[in-house]
């Protein structure tokens, strides 16, 4: 970090007029919320869940039992959208829910347009996109992560103050993207120089944010226990990879996470829909590899 980029980090902590935790209840952003209270004052900070259907069942309860636990106001908010065929040069569009705009097409401007359906979770929006994401455009996380928190923000401006600062919790030995990731940094998509992002965890391994769950008394999301790692595993070995939090069927999980998500009463249900959807759009989960391949 810069000398300069270092002050603007050290200024705006001290400006910050609400410091908000995004929390999916994986033990990055668990261990994210438990250094922000060791860091800014409490009554600063909020957390907020962005609800996406196809994450592990009860993670909604597990978000709001550990902010309750801690003292800290928890938001969830889920991200829905209507889309539509233009009438005028049969272009598809999304628009938010949330959004108040009158829907008109980007491409040609027209406002004649015709609803198709909505979309409200991630295979809605591979359905819609008749693709699932790519590692260089990971859509998934721009509706219904990125977007819903932006829109959710605006919407609460008042709440959030002057000088907001959403903390997030990515750490660079997750991977090389990652890891060009900055602590601190303006958020897009808002009003320019209204919020900063923070990332309190970039430089912790696996085993730090763990054991900081540990040391608080806090018992990790089940879902990595169900995906077979060990209190070994969790505390003792200082190792990166292995089970992720991310959604049952998320395309970055390895053949086994993946089977895992089948073969458990827990994500059966997202998994069958992967299996459908395939079979709907004739495109597969990863690059040139279908579930029901890696299934069998």
């Amino acid at each position: 970090m810069s000398q300069s980029v270092l002050n603007e980090y050290v200024v705006g902590l001290r400006q910050a007029t609400r410091v908000i935790v995004s929390t999916s209840g994986g033990k990055d952003s668990v261990a994210m919320l438990l250094e922000v209270l060791e860091t800014i004052p409490r009554e600063l900070v909020i957390a907020h869940h962005q609800i996406v259907l196809e994450d592990w069942p009860g993670t909604v309860e597990y978000c709001k039992a550990t902010c309750q636990r801690l003292g800290v106001p928890l938001y969830c908010t889920q991200a829905t959208y209507s889309g539509y065929e233009c009438l005028h040069c049969h272009h598809c569009y999304l628009i938010s829910c949330a959004s108040l705009t009158i829907p008109w097409c980007r491409k040609c401007g027209s406002y004649r347009a015709r609803y198709l359906r909505q979309v409200e979770n991630v295979l809605d929006l591979v359905e819609w996109r008749q693709a699932w994401p790519p590692l260089s455009v990971r859509f998934c996380t721009s509706y219904f992560k990125r977007d819903n928190f932006n829109a959710w923000a605006r919407a609460n401006a008042q709440l959030l103050g002057e000088h907001p600062v959403i903390c997030l919790g990515e750490r660079a030995l997750e991977s090389r993207n990652r890891a060009k990731l900055p602590v601190w940094r303006g958020r897009s998509g808002l009003k320019k120089g209204w919020m900063h992002e923070w990332r309190p965890v970039l430089s912790r391994r696996r085993i730090e944010v763990f054991q900081k769950m540990r040391a608080y008394g806090i018992e990790p999301h089940y879902c990595y226990e169900l995906q077979g790692m060990t209190e070994q595993d969790m505390y003792e070995t200082d190792i990166e990879g292995g089970a992720r939090m991310s959604c049952v069927m998320c395309f970055l999980k390895s053949p086994g996470q993946l089977r895992t998500g089948y073969y458990t009463q827990e994500g059966r249900a997202v998994m069958e829909r992967v299996l459908a959807v395939e079979a709907k759009t004739g495109h597969t989960i990863q690059h040139g590899l279908a579930l029901a391949e890696i299934l069998a």
